[in-house]
């Protein structure tokens, strides 16, 4: 890091930074890359926001916000040795936590002390680390003047200034006395308010002011040290162990959201109105797979997540939930790779699945798939305990992990406390963590998780192509089966149970959707035949060849409208017609044809040559015919989801660091008089036509096509047809500008 010595402004702090910090802070702070910065002055102004650090100050631990704290109390700038006896930390703690805050530009030196970025004040509210506004009495100039007025209440007065010592430094009362004085108090408030321990901040609040406050803590602004992360202890575990139990709770997810989605293709449950899944319909899935109601919304949470599953039409013009056609394609992946898609995404996702089952504000059942479950802290806090878990080989203790997660992201709130265990227990749902310890494919997952595959791959049991039939028309999986063998016994039979080895059995109706899916006697058999280790039993193939026999002889079709008429003559002239042709009508009997073309279009038709039909109801009776308006439902919008930062890559940061070079760079060579130079087209042609022919770089003003002002400094090549060729030195390559978009030239002098 670049040696930063004192500046004025912060600014001027960040300007003097090298490359690699600079790049450093972009990458911590990746919402001021996003767009690309023009210049310092703009990074500094994106950096002051509210949002911006907001942000910033909620991914700070407990001791970084302590110090953070510690400089907020102050008005003027704090050094660093006061500071350490502030936050009761050793003062290389200290050190590190100020380099820490002056990279994510919070602090900035100002001589030998640390000055904090002003918006930070606006974002810590009126009283940090709970103390309140500065008096400014003069009674209160040292320790000793307040310990000699303390001394001076009684011991219900002080019993006040005990509750509000560590905050919230206010209280309520229910009149604040306007004109009070040592001789005429009589309350605990008014000999406080007459020696100005306590201040009104309004009619019925009292505040303690920050000068009491700091003393009664003894220069302190926490009763203990936080400068140590607290411990996170745990039980040890053997690492072979951990991760074939994670393995085998992984292999069950993937078996799981199988069955599942497989089940819900045949009979899709309904979409809430309110979006959604129901109740009754999450503890049907439940019974399904064997588990209770929470880890089934789990399940079907990640199914909905990785696009596996999304609403549909359904055939009462209703919406149900089914699997997608990226379902087929993720059955088609081995198990690892199965498993690796519903982990990354847990792992990134923002739903928070914990307030699933619970009431929300408005004391209304959160379902499972329903909208408003994003959390945004939830990524961060779910990632942030698995590393924690990742840090040891032992099973920590879920409260412990509470507590430190609480440390290291103090400003996250309650809600923060509840993410961390629903992370823990989710964790173990999906073979992430085993016997309450980190798997090696947990930790694999949390680095390139493309090794986190690899490394589960080993402890899956390997698939079977082949099954064992059984004389009781049965079938015995024994592993899990190959996909393609896994989707043809699905059709062919019915799963009677699982565990260790599936159990199929083989029924009418099953050989019957067989052969519904186009199946032939010979297909069954010969399926049969090559994909069992065993004989195939008698009564199994008693049993096809008794279902084939009777399969098909009764036929059922369909048929959009049908044309019925007494007069087997009439309707044997309509179908003689060669128009006719165009109807696609097929007779069923002398009194009937059928075709699959709409009512409307048939009645136009045949009214068109000259017959004169009615349309009859389900019932028989007359149907209307007339004109009707009608409606489309619009389609379901999902709730978007909330912002996300991305951090850039490598390759955008160096973008963004050149980026404020360049801006720097053209600012300092900003003409005195810019703001008087006019846009003189003709003038403005000669100046870069000049700087072309001397190879000089020009700084030049230029609206861009969203109509926003931008400096460059460039090297013009060349000028032609309205448009000027040059290299730009923000972009470090040959751009090509609009003429008519430039509004000012002038010459760089010394290049």
């Amino acid at each position: 890091m670049a040696t930063r010595t004192t500046r004025s402004t912060l600014a001027d702090a960040i300007r003097a930074w090298d490359d690699p910090t600079l790049r450093r802070l972009l990458a911590l702070r990746p919402d001021l890359a996003t767009p690309l910065p023009a210049d310092t002055t703009q990074l500094v102004s994106r950096a002051s926001t509210r949002a911006s650090i907001s942000r910033v100050l909620d991914r700070l631990d407990r001791f970084e916000l302590t110090v953070v704290e510690g400089l907020a109390v102050h008005s003027q700038p704090v050094t660093p040795a006061a500071l350490a006896r502030l936050v009761a930390a050793p003062r290389p703690r200290v050190d590190a936590a100020l380099a820490h805050l002056e990279t994510l530009a919070l602090v900035w030196r100002a001589g030998r002390s640390r000055r904090l970025v002003r918006a930070v004040h606006d974002v810590l509210g009126p009283h940090p680390a709970g103390l309140g506004p500065w008096s400014r009495d003069q009674r209160l100039t040292d320790d000793d003047a307040i310990a000699a007025l303390v001394s001076e209440v009684g011991p219900e007065a002080r019993q006040v200034l005990d509750r509000l010592t560590w905050g919230p430094p206010t209280g309520k009362v229910q009149a604040v006395p306007r004109d009070v004085d040592i001789e005429t108090a009589t309350t605990p408030i008014e000999q406080l308010l007459a020696r100005g321990l306590l201040l009104g901040a309004d009619k019925r609040t009292v505040v303690l002011p920050r000068e009491v406050g700091l003393y009664l803590r003894g220069r302190r602004l926490t009763q203990q040290p936080v400068h140590d992360a607290p411990a996170v202890d745990g039980t040890p575990q053997t690492p072979q162990l951990v991760d074939r139990t994670a393995a085998g709770a992984a292999f069950e997810l993937v078996r799981r959201l199988e069955v599942l989605l497989d089940h819900w293709a045949l009979e899709p449950p309904g979409v809430l109105r309110g979006g959604g899944l129901g109740v009754r319909d999450l503890r049907a899935a439940a019974a399904l797979i064997g588990l209770d109601e929470h880890a089934t919304a789990v399940h079907v949470e990640l199914a909905r997540e990785a696009g596996l599953l999304d609403t549909a039409d359904g055939d009462h013009d209703d919406e149900v939930w089914l699997p997608t056609h990226d379902f087929d394609t993720w059955l088609g992946r081995p198990a690892e790779g199965r498993w690796l898609t519903l982990a990354t995404t847990w792992l990134a996702t923002q739903r928070a699945h914990g307030l699933i089952g619970r009431r929300d504000d408005r004391d209304r059942l959160v379902n499972a798939l329903a909208p408003d479950l994003e959390r945004p802290q939830a990524p961060d806090v779910r990632t942030l305990t698995l590393w924690l878990l990742a840090s040891s080989t032992a099973a920590p203790e879920p409260e412990t992990v509470v507590e430190r997660v609480a440390w290291e992201r103090p400003r996250r709130g309650a809600l923060r406390d509840r993410i961390v265990r629903w992370t823990l227990e989710e964790a173990a749902l999906l073979g992430l963590t085993g016997l309450g310890a980190m798997s090696a494919h947990g930790r694999a997952l949390l680095g390139d998780s493309d090794t986190a595959a690899d490394a589960l791959a080993p402890l899956l049991p390997p698939a079977v192509d082949h099954v064992l039939l059984q004389a009781d028309l049965t079938a015995v999986a024994p592993g899990p089966l190959e996909s393609d063998l896994a989707a043809d016994l699905a059709l062919t039979a019915d799963v009677e149970s699982r565990g260790g080895a599936t159990v199929y059995r083989f029924t009418e109706a099953s050989v019957r959707r067989a052969l519904d899916a186009g199946w032939t006697t010979g297909d069954l058999h010969r399926f049969l035949g090559t994909r069992s280790r065993t004989p195939v039993p008698q009564p199994l193939s008693y049993l096809v060849d008794d279902v084939a026999r009777r399969h098909g002889k009764l036929r059922v079709g369909v048929a959009e409208t049908y044309l019925r008429c007494e007069d087997p003559a009439m309707l044997a002239g309509v179908l003689a017609d060669q128009r006719a042709a165009t109807l696609r009508l097929r007779k069923v009997s002398d009194t009937v044809l059928v075709t699959d073309m709409p009512v409307d279009l048939v009645l136009d038709r045949l009214r068109e040559w000259g017959h004169a039909p009615v349309a009859e109801g389900a019932d028989g009776t007359l149907a209307e015919t007339g004109p009707r308006r009608r409606r489309t439902r619009p389609a379901r919008r999902r709730a978007p989801r909330a912002h996300e930062v991305v951090v850039p890559d490598a390759a955008e940061l160096d973008r963004a660091v050149a980026a404020l070079r360049a801006g720097d760079a053209a600012a300092a060579v900003r003409p005195g008089d810019v703001g008087q130079q006019s846009a003189d087209p003709m003038r403005v042609l000669a100046d870069l036509r000049s700087a072309a022919e001397a190879g000089a770089s020009v700084w030049l003003r230029y609206v861009d096509q969203h109509g926003g002002l931008t400096e460059r400094v460039v090297d013009p090549i060349r000028v032609d047809g309205g448009w000027l060729t040059a290299h730009d030195h923000r972009a470090d390559d040959t751009r090509t500008f609009a003429v008519h978009r430039i509004s000012a030239v002038s010459t760089v002098a010394g290049r």
